[in-house]
C-alpha cells in the first residue's frame, strides 16, 4: 500500500542530509549525534518517513470507525460532518503525531515494537505496510479525543513563551534523567508539527548569528536521507534554548523567537496512549481540572473576562485562526462575555471539558446579516446566564451535552434550549435536570435527547447520526462483526454473525433511538424541567418561595404560577392574539396552552379553561 505516501501537508517539509539552514556554525564541544545514539536514536526512532493522507481515501474507513467507536458520548454526539472534518484536519496535515507517539510509548515500555509487527525488535527495524499505516493513522487521530486535545490546548494556549519553554526544559531534564522520551508539539502561524524529545544537553550553539546553551534533541520525522530514507536524529532538527533570553531556535525550520512559536511538551503516558490502538490506558495520571476551554470568534464589540471571586481578568492569549481560543482556564468561577455592538449574522461560545460541552449561538433570524447584541454572557460548568441590555429581544440556542457519569437524570444527556430572551435568562443544570429562571418572561424551546450508551456493557453507540453511520458496515467495533439497522418502529436493532458465514442471523438487542418531543415553555415563573421513567417531560414549579421546586405543572397553567384560572385564559387569549396578527411565526407552548388537546391553541382553550375554572369554583 503505497499510495499513503502521499505529500506532505500542514507545514511539514521533507528534511534530507544537505545543509539546510543557511549562515550557521556549531561551536559547542558536545558531540550530539553520540548523546543521541546514546539515548537510543540509532534504534528507537520509527523507520518511517512523514506522510499525510487524503481523507476520501478508502482505507481511512476502517480507521474512521475504530476511532469513533472510542468516543465518550459528547465526542459521539457530533454530527458525521464535524468528526470526519476533525479526522481531515489530523491526517491532511501530516502523521508526525502519530510516529511521534510510537517513538514515546516504545521508548518508554508502554508498548513493544513487536506489538506494532511481529518479529522486529526495534522500531528502526519496521517497515511501513497497511497495518503500520493503520496504527500510526489510528496514533494520529487519537489527539482528537477530549482529554488529549484539552490538554494540549491548555499547554498552547494558556501558558506564555516563557512558561512553554520552561516547561519543556523542565520536561526534557525529567526525562532524560528517568531515561524516558516525551511529546513536543510545535505551532506556529505556518506549522503545526509534532516531534518526539529524546533528552536535553548543555553547551554552546551559535545558530544564524544567535547564540544558545542548550539543546533539546529530537527525532524528527520529517528527516530523510538523500534516498528518501527516516533517519531520525539530526542536529538541524533540535531545539535550541538561550536560557538567559529564553529565545529558541530550530534551525532546519529556520524557526526563531521571531517567529512566535508555541510549544507543548507532554510527559504523560497515560495521556499519549489515551484511548489508544496498542494497549489503551483508560485513564489519565494528570490533572484534568485544567482542561476546561472558551471559545469565540473575536470582535471589536467583545470583551471576555475569567471571573474570580469578582474580580475580572482579561483574556490575552490563544488565536486559532478566525476563532480565539480554547481559552483554557484552571482557577474560575465563571466565564464573561461583555457584548456591545453589531455583529455579522450570529455569535458563538463554546465552553468544554471532560465533564460538559455548552454551545451559546445568539442569532438575528429576521435580518440575517446583522445585529446588535448589547449584553453580557455568564457561563461555567453548572450554568449559562444572559442579560439582554438591548431593545430587542436576543434569538440564543443553547446546547448543553453531559459526559458520562456526571449527571443523575440518564440518559437525557443533550438538551438544546432555544427562544427569545428579553431581558436575562439563565438555565442552571441541577440534579435532575434543567432549571429556567428569569426576572421576566420565559420564553424558551427545551428539546432534551436521550442516546444509546451501551449494548451488553461491550461497546458504545450515542445518538442517530453515529448509529447510521455504521448501518450495513461489516467492521463495526465489537468482538463480533455486527450489523446495525433501523426498523420501522424506529427501533435500532443489532444483528451478530456468530460463525463468520456473512449472514447476520443473531440478534443483540433492540435500542430506542426516540428523541423526546420539544416542549416549549412560556412562563412568568422559574421552571425546572425534567423527564420521567415514561420519558415524558414533567416541568415544576416553585408556588411557595422556599426554591424547592416540587408543584408539578399541568395542562392549563399557562402562566405557570401552579393554578388553573381566568388568568391563564387570559395569557392563552393574549398568545393567540399575537400570534395571530404577527408577521412572524410566534411559537406556542402546547404543553399547557393546548387544554382542549385538539392540536391548536386559540380561543377554545381559554373557553375551555374559563369554563373549567368556573366548575371548580362552584364545586
Amino acid at each position: 500500500m503505497k499510495k499513503f505516501l502521499s505529500v506532505l501537508a500542514g507545514g511539514a517539509m521533507l528534511l534530507n542530509l544537505s545543509p539546510f539552514y543557511s549562515n550557521s556554525s556549531k561551536n559547542g564541544e558536545v558531540d550530539l549525534n553520540s548523546l543521541a545514539a546514546s539515548l537510543g536514536a540509532d534504534t528507537d526512532f520509527l523507520n518511517v518517513v512523514n506522510y499525510s493522507h487524503n481523507i476520501l481515501e478508502d482505507d481511512l474507513e476502517e480507521v474512521y470507525l475504530e476511532h469513533r467507536s472510542k468516543y465518550s458520548v459528547i465526542e459521539a454526539s457530533n454530527s458525521n460532518i464535524y468528526t470526519v472534518n476533525v479526522i481531515m484536519n489530523y491526517v491532511e496535515e501530516g502523521l508526525s503525531m502519530g510516529i511521534s507517539l510510537l517513538e514515546i510509548l516504545s521508548h518508554n515500555g508502554v508498548i513493544l515494537p513487536s506489538d506494532i509487527q511481529d518479529g522486529v525488535d526495534s522500531l528502526s527495524e519496521i517497515s511501513l505496510n497497511d497495518e503500520i499505516d493503520r496504527i500510526i493513522t489510528l496514533y494520529q487521530v487519537s489527539q482528537g479525543y477530549t482529554e488529549f486535545n484539552n490538554y494540549k490546548g491548555y499547554l498552547l494556549t494558556t501558558q506564555t513563551y516563557e512558561q512553554q519553554i520552561e516547561n519543556l526544559i523542565s520536561t526534557a531534564e525529567r526525562c532524560t534523567a528517568d531515561e524516558r522520551y516525551f511529546l513536543i508539539s510545535i505551532r506556529t502561524a505556518d506549522m503545526n508539527h509534532n516531534v518526539c524529545g529524546i533528552g536535553i544537553a548543555e553547551g554552546e550553539w551559535e545558530w544564524n548569528g544567535k547564540s544558545y546553551d542548550k539543546c533539546i534533541l529530537t527525532l524528527d520525522s520529517n528527516n530523510a536521507d538523500n534516498e528518501g530514507n527516516a533517519v531520525g536524529f539530526r542536529e538541524e532538527t533540535c531545539i535550541y534554548i538561550n536560557s538567559d533570553t529564553m529565545e529558541s531556535c530550530i534551525p532546519a525550520y529556520d524557526l526563531d523567537m521571531d517567529d512566535e512559536p508555541d510549544y507543548a511538551a507532554i510527559d504523560d503516558d497515560s495521556l499519549l496512549n489515551y484511548k489508544g490502538a496498542i494497549k489503551p490506558s483508560v485513564e489519565i495520571n494528570s490533572d484534568k481540572s485544567y482542561l476546561t476551554h472558551f471559545q469565540y470568534r473575536p470582535g471589536d464589540y467583545l470583551t471576555t473576562y475569567s471571573v474570580k471571586n469578582g474580580e475580572k481578568t482579561p483574556f490575552d492569549r490563544a488565536d486559532f485562526g478566525t476563532k480565539k481560543g480554547p481559552a483554557v482556564l484552571s482557577d474560575f468561577d465563571y466565564i464573561r462575555v461583555e457584548m456591545d455592538g453589531e455583529y455579522e449574522k450570529f455569535l458563538n461560545f463554546r465552553y468544554s471539558n471532560p465533564d460538559r460541552w455548552i454551545d451559546v449561538e445568539f442569532q438575528d433570524l429576521v435580518h440575517q446579516q446583522y445585529a446588535d447584541y448589547n449584553g453580557t454572557l455568564e457561563m461555567n460548568n453548572d450554568f449559562v446566564r444572559v442579560v439582554n441590555e438591548g431593545d430587542m429581544p436576543i434569538d440564543s440556542f443553547i446546547q448543553i451535552r453531559m459526559n458520562e457519569g456526571t449527571y443523575d437524570f440518564s440518559p437525557y444527556f443533550s438538551w438544546l434550549l432555544s427562544g427569545y430572551i428579553a431581558e436575562d435568562f439563565t438555565v442552571e443544570i441541577v440534579e435532575d435536570g434543567m432549571l429556567l429562571r428569569s426576572s421576566g418572561r420565559i420564553d424558551m424551546n427545551v428539546t432534551p435527547s436521550r442516546f444509546i450508551s451501551t449494548i451488553d456493557g461491550e461497546f458504545q453507540f450515542a445518538n442517530g447520526n453515529l448509529l447510521i453511520g455504521y448501518t450495513e458496515k461489516e467492521n463495526s467495533p465489537a468482538e463480533n462483526n455486527i450489523l446495525v439497522t433501523i426498523n420501522d418502529e424506529n427501533k435500532v436493532v443489532f444483528y451478530a454473525d456468530k460463525d463468520n458465514d456473512g449472514i447476520y442471523e443473531e440478534e443483540l438487542g433492540v435500542g430506542d433511538m426516540s428523541d423526546i418531543n420539544s416542549c416549549r415553555i412560556t412562563a412568568d415563573n422559574d421552571v425546572l424541567v425534567t423527564v420521567n421513567e415514561e420519558n415524558r417531560i414533567v416541568c415544576y414549579i416553585d408556588d411557595n418561595g422556599d426554591d424547592v421546586f416540587d408543584t408539578p405543572v399541568v395542562k392549563g397553567d399557562a402562566n405557570y404560577d401552579g393554578a388553573i384560572n381566568s388568568a391563564d385564559a387570559s395569557t392563552i387569549l393574549s398568545h393567540y392574539a399575537k400570534a395571530s396578527t404577527s408577521s412572524s411565526r410566534i411559537n406556542t407552548d402546547y404543553f399547557t396552552m393546548d387544554f382542549n388537546n385538539d392540536s391548536y391553541v386559540n380561543s377554545a382553550d381559554a373557553s375551555a379553561i374559563l369554563e373549567y375554572y368556573a366548575k371548580i369554583q362552584t364545586n
